[in-house]
């Protein structure tokens, strides 16, 4: 392509950079905006903003361009730093703060007129807190700000950051301010909001724990409270340390960015290991959204401006000395000035020297300070270190005049987290298990304490009794804010602790099955549910008496258990007999959810073991039962399933039960629930070849929410596999590949699962040769292949890279004598895979025995449980048919013009085009072979058309097209 057009601009540095952005693209050979757009990330629009937009781009998006074309960064950050501050000195006074005048200039205008997130980073004691304070100093007359700090607590603590920011402009006017602004929000925020603010609670029933809509409420209460807090001046929301934040608060803030436009600016600590994947992920996803602003080490100079605001009448050469000990670095300045310049080796020797003077009331309140690793008022300080008044404002004045401590309207803290570090490093361990009860005891008695802060601390003091209570206690409060993940590591903390004789404790008492199933359950909504499997083995293997688990328990953990078990693809009847020891126990007692939800999964394992007719009559019972127990969501879920029996024994019904569950019972707040009902719903529309636009929609509530709370349980990757399965049936590979691609970047992945496999069929359909080797590579180190899902990718690959002749045998490794039969809607098209392979594998092998090969398909038909192409079987499965019959045609060397044709004319029918493109390119070899050339020529046209998106086929085409000339 040519030179893309240049704005106007006046002369300045923003043109000085967008002259060097385009000279950069001419040396680059101006490669177009969409090859640009794939190799950053980003869409071609943005791409193309950057290059001819008024507009500055974020750095996040300039960084990634220039990286791709070859460019310096550093270069590019220096122009863009400067493009970004403003033309003329507004007068406006400066804190005092050396150097970082750009940078301020930056942050202050972001706070007072900015629009989404801006992250100020750097590596560890690069001075980003102090470019937030100082730029929230200079604009705190005209902005409001709500200010807030992660913590790296042992335990993540859902939400903290953005309580202690709410808390600050709740205090502000004296309440006044956000008593205004909850009278034009909507009624709900208020109390949505009181899940992290307990004393907004108002007179309204607490919130109900089984209430899902509860984490969505509050997401929507932060928004709707920012929004009406900007109405009055300008607000902005100050989060520092976000590289600590738990996962929920990086929730908010990519809410409050994406779907508000709110202004927020945060810090992130760059270069951290300890920084989890999962963070790492987030922060490389918003920034390219996100404007960043990179904080380098300070120049000589400005070290010398930083050493003499600490200790005025430090020389020069002082500085220079530090300079070149700190690298610019300003913790590392600021601590060796403290520490008399001298020459320590390690930051922590420096840290610790700072400490390592203290006596008394300062060791005191340091210690306190350092174990609870977080700011705390004076009356928190006074309890936890049994210091009167008047001995604690001693000791907190001279801390400060040694600049150890920080205090602001948050509380008193060590002024930065490593001299926590070097606290706790000092402390001997009695020391440091009484200061933790300290702590422990003086949290616990505010007016909201957060549960697993409390835990942590009763675990570091030992005292196993407290720490069990308050373990629950945060395994219940994740729960109810879906973080599944924190929640299952309270109870897993929890069951450790627990006497290993007894059913309940405490008071009110607690049962351990509310342990053992919160375990199971929560690790299953994190999406780790296999994880669970030995603990329920183990609970359930116990000995009886004592009598750990009533009937109902029992039963309950029975069923889980079998669930489980189940979901492994584990050859057998081990889930079905775990399921009816569950029905078992409920049948002695009342009818029950219990019993449902038990009867639901017995209906799965039947249909598995191709019972068909007591699979349906089961759940047939499960709905009577839920109905009775009057469990709505349960029954909701029972019907879709009872809908999706009816579709896979072909009876049409299914699709007007489906649609007749949807229109009763809606979507209802729990995310877990309404996956299981799109599961279901999309389920059977791929059964009965409904468009995939159909099949989309039909997903689109519930990945939404299960966007928003980062679900990753098997329900929400089996609705993504299916629309990318309706798309890629619908010839529409790369709408199929947006379904999958975010969860399956790794072309090596952790895990296996139907993501990954689904990701591997399409790129076999894109040509990814390598790619797609790599992944069924990792497919088989991690335990071969062990489902009928992972088969079909397999085969895809063989039959167009591979030995075809390992298709068949793979097959029948896989699916003859197992229990799980291949799902209906996918029995009919693997089988005609299957086929394809074996007649591919005759086709180059003269010596092959055709009809006992033949047999052997046959002998693959038969083995199913249900024979996928019967009169009575789902409209998937029997469209394949003709192409099976054709196949098989071609594998004895029979085949004809006629029966691909029949085949192809199924395809289209069902709009199918890369398989109508298939059996349209198989009759054209047939005219060749028969001598019928224009007839192969207009075959091989009308298939090279509709073989678009799916490079292996649209080549082989190509090919015989070209022996046709």
């Amino acid at each position: 392509m040519s030179a893309l057009p240049r704005p106007d601009l006046p002369p300045g540095p923003q043109r000085d950079l967008v002259v060097a952005l385009h000279e950069l693209h001419h040396r680059d050979g101006w490669r177009s905006l969409r090859a640009l757009a794939r190799e950053t990330g980003v869409s071609h629009t943005t791409v193309s903003k950057a290059f001819s937009s008024g507009t500055l781009p974020s750095w996040g998006v300039l960084e990634l361009l220039v990286e791709a074309m070859g460019g310096d960064p550093a270069t590019f950050h220096g122009w863009w730093m400067a493009a970004s501050a403003p033309a003329a000195d507004d007068g406006r006074p400066t804190a005092a703060i050396a150097g970082r005048r750009a940078e301020l200039d930056v942050v202050r205008r972001h706070l007072q007129a900015g629009h989404g997130l801006l992250l100020v980073t750097g590596e560890a004691g690069m001075g980003k807190t102090t470019v937030l304070e100082a730029a929230s100093a200079q604009v705190r007359d005209s902005v409001l700000l709500a200010s807030g700090r992660c913590l790296p607590l042992s335990s993540e603590v859902p939400l903290l950051p953005v309580a202690e920011a709410l808390r600050q402009v709740d205090r502000a006017e004296d309440g006044q301010l956000v008593a205004r602004a909850l009278r034009v929000c909507p009624d709900y925020v208020r109390e949505a909001l009181a899940t992290v603010l307990p004393e907004w609670s108002t007179d309204a029933p607490p919130a109900d724990p089984d209430d899902r809509w509860l984490r969505q409420r509050l997401f929507s209460g932060v928004a709707e409270l920012c929004r009406a807090l900007s109405t009055e001046q300008p607000f902005a929301l100050v989060l520092e340390d976000l590289h600590w934040a738990d996962e929920l608060t990086l929730d908010v803030v990519e809410h409050l960015v994406r779907h508000t436009g709110s202004s927020v600016l945060g810090s992130w600590r760059t270069d951290d290991p300890e920084v989890a994947a999962r963070h790492r992920e987030w922060f490389g996803r918003m920034r390219r959204d996100a404007a960043v602003l990179p904080l380098g080490p300070l120049t000589e100079g400005e070290t010398v401006d930083q050493v003499r605001s600490i200790r005025p009448l430090a020389t020069g050469d002082d500085a220079s000395r530090i300079h070149a000990r700190s690298l610019g670095q300003p913790l590392f300045t600021e601590q060796l000035v403290h520490a008399g310049a001298g020459e320590p080796t390690f930051l922590d020797d420096l840290l610790d020297d700072r400490v390592a003077p203290l006596v008394g009331p300062p060791w005191a309140v340091v210690s306190v300070l350092g174990i609870a690793d977080r700011p705390l008022t004076e009356g928190e300080i006074a309890r936890a270190a049994g210091l009167e008044a008047d001995r604690l404002a001693d000791a907190l004045r001279r801390l400060l005049a040694q600049r150890i401590l920080d205090v602001d309207s948050g509380g008193v803290q060590l002024r930065h987290p490593l001299l926590a570090e070097a606290v706790r490093r000092r402390m001997i361990p009695g020391e440091a298990a009484a200061a933790h009860r300290a702590v422990a005891v003086t949290m616990a008695a505010g007016d909201e304490p957060e549960p697993a802060e409390v835990a942590r601390h009763w675990q570091e003091a030992g005292d196993h009794d407290e720490e069990l209570h308050w373990q629950v206690r945060a395994a219940r409060a994740a729960e109810e804010r879906y973080a599944g993940a924190q929640s299952a590591e309270h109870w897993r903390r929890a069951h450790a602790l627990w006497p290993p004789d007894a059913a309940e404790v405490g008071s009110p008492p607690v049962r351990r099955h509310e342990v053992v199933a919160g375990i199971a359950s929560q690790l299953d909504l994190a999406g780790r549910p296999r994880e669970a499997v030995p603990l329920l083995e183990s609970e359930l293997a116990l000995p009886d008496p004592p009598q750990l688990f009533d009937v109902a328990e029992r039963a309950d953990l029975l069923r889980q258990l079998a669930r489980l078990r189940s979901s492994q693809f584990v050859a057998g009847d081990v889930g079905l007999r775990l399921v009816e020891q569950a029905i078992a126990l409920y049948r002695g007692l009342p009818p029950s959810a219990g019993l449902a939800a038990a009867l639901l999964w017995h209906g799965n394992e039947l249909e598995w073991h191709g019972r068909r007719d007591e699979a349906t009559a089961t759940l047939e019972e499960a709905v009577h039962v839920a109905a009775t127990a009057g469990d709505r969501p349960l029954e909701r879920s029972v019907r879709a399933q009872w809908a999706w029996q009816l579709a896979a024994s072909g009876d049409d019904r299914g699709v007007e039960e489906i649609e007749h569950v949807i229109r009763e019972f809606g979507h209802d707040g729990h995310p877990s629930g309404n996956l299981y009902v799109a599961v279901r719903h999309t389920d059977i529309l791929l059964m009965a070849c409904r468009p995939a636009e159909d099949v989309a929609l039909a997903a689109a509530a519930a990945l939404q929410q299960a966007a928003t709370w980062r679900i990753r349980s098997g329900g929400a990757e089996a609705v993504k596999v299916n629309v990318s399965q309706a798309w890629r049936r619908a010839g529409m590979v790369g709408r199929a590949m947006e379904a999958v691609a975010a969860d399956t970047a790794a072309e090596e992945p952790a895990t296996v699962s139907l993501l990954h496999v689904e990701r591997a069929i399409l790129e076999v359909l894109l040509g990814r040769r390598d790619a797609v080797a790599r992944r069924l590579d990792r497919f088989e180190r991690r335990g071969g292949v062990v489902d009928p899902f992972s088969l079909e990718a397999h085969l895809h690959h063989v039959i167009w890279w591979g030995d075809p002749a390992e298709g068949l045998e793979l097959a029948e490794t896989v699916l003859v004598g197992r229990h799980d039969e291949v799902a209906p809607g996918i029995a009919g098209e693997l089988l005609a895979i299957v086929t394809r392979a074996a007649a591919d594998a005759t086709a180059a092998d003269p010596t092959a025995e055709r009809t006992g090969v033949a047999r052997r398909v046959d002998g693959l038909r038969a083995a199913m449980h249900h024979d996928p192409f019967a009169p009575d079987a789902v409209l998937a499965d029997r469209a394949a048919l003709p192409q099976w019959q054709a196949e098989k045609q071609r594998l004895l060397g029979r085949d004809t013009i006629e029966t691909w044709a029949e085949a192809a004319a199924t395809w289209h029918d069902l709009d199918r085009p890369h398989d109508e493109a298939y059996c349209q390119w198989r009759a054209a070899e047939v005219a060749l072979r028969d001598g019928h050339g224009t007839v192969a020529a207009r075959l091989l046209r009308q298939a090279a058309a509709r073989a678009r998106e799916h490079v292996p086929l649209a080549q082989a085409i190509a090919r015989t097209a070209t022996g046709t000339r």
